[in-house]
């Protein structure tokens, strides 16, 4: 019994030690930073296609973005910050691309016009969104 019982602790401790690692593989993430370096936000990405990402290429390497990652990375390049794609393998970060121009954008990703406008119609902030409120409110503007 005590054998047996030292066996799974063994088995469990092996296990997670290879699964947090997964075998070698990383994780990608898109940063933000202040031009003093100063971090403001990270959006990760993927190297395998998954439903609802779209494929991007960032410095010769073939990755899978969301539609808000993207928009992200728009939002960011237009108020000066700096963007690099960066490796984490769990115990380094490498990275990947340093170059704002090299992330892609709506108008990058094979879209339709339509579906580019309904992606930034439906990632507007919400004080920007057509209202029934905002309508009628609009309407009685001219009788102040």
């Amino acid at each position: 019994m005590k054998h047996s019982v030292a066996c799974l602790i063994v088995a469990l401790v092996t296990g997670s030690a290879f699964t947090s690692t997964a075998f070698g593989q990383s994780d990608f993430y898109i940063r933000s930073q202040f031009s003093n370096g100063k971090f403001t936000g990270f959006h990760e990405i993927l190297t395998e296609p998954e439903p609802g990402y779209h494929q991007v290429s960032y410095c010769d390497r073939v990755f899978w973005v969301s539609s808000t990652t993207v928009i992200w990375t728009e939002e960011q390049n237009a108020a000066g910050q700096t963007l690099v794609l960066e490796e984490n393998d769990g115990s380094s970060r490498t990275i990947v691309c340093s170059d704002n121009a090299a992330f892609a954008t709506l108008d990058d990703l094979g879209l339709s016009r339509r579906e580019v406008a309904k992606i930034r119609r439906a990632n507007e902030p919400l004080d920007m969104k057509s209202s029934r409120l905002r309508t009628i409110r609009d309407a009685f503007k001219q009788f102040k």
